[in-house]
């Protein structure tokens, strides 16, 4: 509460970061001063002030707040949590203070102003497609399902892009945009979606599952891009719409999806001048196609302009391209270089019979073997002008999931990086930040010419290797000093890596297979992608490897057996773990045998088999005598605590705190000081257990492992709670449990359920602790993993202080 005799505070700036530049100021602190007062680096703050970084809720109530504001600047304190909370995901707060002045959020999230998806910005204005917008738009107000379907090239992705844009904001989840051209299986499109929706399913939830979970209290708009090779997997648009039912989807298509429910929406090209006519220069000008022709052109060239001589050419060269919209733009780059009349003379020349597309030819009604025969024409032509290395170099990009990074493309396709802006000039490719994009008309047309030419088994071969070789780099980068830059660059290579993996495991090649499965797996992992981690090393290791390949083999078996944990699959997990140690002994790789035992012992902890866990846990530590042995203290802490003996457990977190803390691996820092919290929390040493908890969700919150970070969530509750700080105890336990709950956690929920009883029970509220208590004990007994000594004695202490 505000101090009666001072007056009311200033408004703070109305954005986050700009409020947050102002208390740093006003407390007359620099960057790096904050930074070590709330455990940042100076470069985290100062992005923090220019807007680069998202705040994390939970630190700054837990962190800058105390760092930078006064008890009694109570409205200070809610307007700067509010402005957090905006930046992030508009949360509204509500401050309450305790005897140790704490400030933490106690409501949960209300509306949020921003939307929840987004599509992505379109570089170019569309053009001569309002008429189509608005009655799309119109569509959508009754249809839950449109299908834009149309020929190769003629703009469906680019209208349903606009549209999405558009009807953004008639939605409060907003609109999002999913590109299926490189998904390979109908079975695989949850996972598209996962990962574009940044979805991440619990281990046990089905992909499609998660994705109707995720959808279900939504209203949104989501757009399918590219479906025509997906339409055996289109069940999966009806059933979200099914369980979803605010959602609407909008896809894109050559065909349509013959789904109940479905509205086709045929699109035609853009209109182009009567050649029939007197050539009339105000009047063809206007005609969307060639509005469109004339804008590429300007763009490639400033000094371009329409006039009386280049009219009927530039008409021309519309009417040949039939108003397909990406051959109009590969037209308009080569008037750069070329007459208009020259050019339409060379494009008519080449657009004879042309070499068609089975694939294509099956794929719509609507006189798409004209079309496609233009589109080829125009993309041939093109590819025609460019120098034979240089075309050989676009073909082999084919080979790609529609681009990737361009140390890929240099590998795979042999073009170096001035072939590339050659290709770039063409119009055939887009290199931005660093990767090489192809659109999915150019990749099909160039993965065609590697089949005409013989070349595509020696390009998909070239291609499997780099991947796998990529995978490695992947597996030891996520383990490494900079997992984040790691995580992300397996996301975006994701779909050339699967497409490399399905290959192998077609060829039978186990080597490549296992290369780029285990080298995977610990990226699938982290982001909740158990069922596609399970499968994909499951076929690896199916398939007959040399021995060359034992050791990645060993890595694909611990691989397999986490899945198989994550699965409550005890039996398979230890059979892979069976396996994986005798290939490591066999190789007498001491740190393959001790990572083995360790997870044996994760296992045994699990099944409630503590004494055989510390035996191959201990055993673990031996074999490793001189290496990293973090993990395995800690583990041997948890099994202590587990078991009862706090001293013990106190000892080997010790040891486990100082290994992680001489180490640069931030995740396992955070991992370990969760537990020590924990345990010094027990033991009744609150200020250290604050301290080591809110520290491992600085650390938590900035790797975003948003699979852990509710963990560390959980213990400051339970310090909170310990300290009789109950409001406190109440907003992080809601925090976390929602986050189990969105992963279908049943321990860690019952863990929540029981921490809620305990606050009812001090707060009074005898009858709903006692259902909060029965709930969570129900909960955590249906689940395989073992109930602890530790567990039961909390069970045990909290009925008799209810029951008596």
């Amino acid at each position: 509460m505000s101090h009666p005799s001072l007056p009311s505070p200033a408004p703070l700036p109305d954005a986050f970061a700009a409020a947050l530049r102002f208390l740093r100021k006003r407390a007359r602190l620099t960057q790096e001063e904050l930074g070590r007062s709330v455990g940042y680096s100076r470069e985290q703050i100062a992005r923090l002030e220019n807007g680069s970084r998202l705040p994390d809720l939970a630190v700054i109530a837990a962190l800058f707040v105390p760092a930078l504001l006064l008890e009694r600047e109570r409205a200070l304190v809610e307007q700067f949590l509010a402005l957090a909370g905006q930046t992030r995901r508009d949360v509204k707060v509500t401050i309450t203070h305790t005897k140790e002045t704490r400030v933490q959020l106690v409501e949960e999230i209300e509306v949020a102003a921003r939307p929840l998806f987004s599509p992505p910005a379109p570089l170019w204005p569309l053009l001569g497609r309002q008429a189509e917008i608005e009655a799309l738009l119109a569509l959508l107000q009754t249809a839950r399902l449109v299908t834009i379907v149309g020929a190769p090239g003629i703009g469906k992705t680019r209208l349903a892009l606009e549209v999405a844009n558009v009807a953004a904001a008639h939605f409060a989840d907003g609109a999002a945009f999913i590109s299926l051209a490189d998904v390979q299986r109908p079975a695989d499109i949850p996972y598209a979606v996962l990962d574009q929706l940044d979805i991440e399913p619990s281990p046990q939830q089905a992909p499609g599952d998660a994705v109707a979970e995720a959808l279900r209290p939504r209203q949104a708009l989501l757009v399918m891009d590219n479906c025509e090779h997906l339409v055996a997997g289109a069940d999966f648009f009806t059933d979200w719409l099914a369980r979803a039912p605010r959602v609407k989807i909008v896809c894109t298509s050559r065909v349509p999806l013959d789904l109940y429910g479905e509205c086709e929406w045929p699109l035609s090209p853009l209109a182009v001048p009567d050649l029939a006519e007197p050539p009339t220069l105000e009047r063809w000008r206007q005609f969307p196609a060639m509005e469109l022709l004339l804008a590429r052109a300007r763009a490639a060239d400033p000094e371009f302009a329409l006039n009386d001589a280049n009219l009927l050419p530039l008409a021309s060269l519309c009417v040949a391209l039939d108003g397909l919209p990406l051959a109009l733009e590969l037209a308009a780059v080569r008037l750069r270089d070329l007459e208009p009349a020259e050019l339409v003379q060379q494009l008519l020349l080449l657009r004879g019979p042309a070499h068609l597309s089975s694939t294509w030819l099956q794929q719509t009604r609507r006189n798409v073997a004209e079309r496609h025969r233009t589109l080829q024409a125009a993309i041939g032509w093109s590819a025609q002008l460019l120098d034979p290395a240089d075309r050989q170099g676009f073909h082999a990009l084919g080979a790609l999931a529609g681009g990737g990074a361009v140390a890929a493309a240099q590998v795979v396709a042999g073009v170096d990086a001035a072939a590339l802006a050659r290709l770039a000039r063409a119009n055939l490719v887009r290199v931005e930040d660093g990767r090489v994009h192809l659109l999915e008309t150019l990749r099909a047309f160039a993965r065609e010419q590697l089949v005409a030419e013989g070349r595509l088994d020696a390009a998909r071969t070239a291609h499997a290797r780099y991947y796998a070789a990529f995978a490695q780099e992947v597996f030891a980068g996520v383990l490494g000093d900079e997992q984040a830059i790691w995580m992300a660059r397996a996301r975006a290579d994701h779909d050339n890596c699967v497409a490399a993996l399905r290959w192998a495991l077609d060829e039978e090649d186990g080597d490549t297979s296992i290369a780029i499965a285990g080298g995977l797996w610990w990226s699938w992992y982290r982001r909740g992608l158990f069922a596609l981690g399970r499968e994909m090393l499951a076929a690896a290791l199916q398939r007959p490897s040399s021995q060359s390949a034992a050791r990645a083999r060993a890595r694909a078996l611990n691989g397999l057996a986490s899945f198989c944990l994550a699965d409550e699959d005890y039996d398979a997990n230890l059979a892979c773990h069976v396996e994986g140690l005798a290939l490591c002994r066999q190789l007498n790789d001491s740190e393959g045998i001790a990572t083995v035992l360790h997870n044996m012992g994760l296992t045994a902890i699990i099944m409630g088999e503590f004494g055989r866990a510390m035996d191959w846990l201990q055993e673990s530590v031996d074999v490793n005598e001189g290496g990293d042995q973090t993990s395995a203290w800690a583990h041997m802490g948890l099994i202590a605590q587990e078991t009862g003996d706090l001293p013990q457990a106190c000892h080997w977190l010790e040891l486990a705190h100082q290994g992680a803390m001489a180490t640069a691996n931030v995740w396992m820092q955070a991992f370990v000081m969760n537990y020590l919290a924990d345990v010094r929390r027990e033991m009744g040493d609150f200020d250290q257990a604050t301290d080591l908890a809110q520290a491992s969700l600085r650390l938590f919150a900035e790797l975003e492992d948003t699979y852990y970070l509710p963990d560390a969530q959980l213990t400051l509750a339970q310090i909170a709670l310990g300290q009789g700080d109950y409001d406190t105890a109440a907003a992080l336990a809601a925090q976390a449990g929602e986050q189990y709950q969105a992963r279908e956690d049943a321990a860690y929920i019952a863990s929540v359920l029981l921490v809620q009883a305990e606050l009812a029970r001090v707060r009074g509220c005898r009858d709903e602790a006692i259902t909060l208590m029965e709930r969570s004990s129900t909960l955590r007994h249906s689940t395989h993993r073992a109930v602890s000594p530790r567990e039961r004695a909390e069970y045990e202490r909290l009925a008799l202080a209810l029951l008596g």
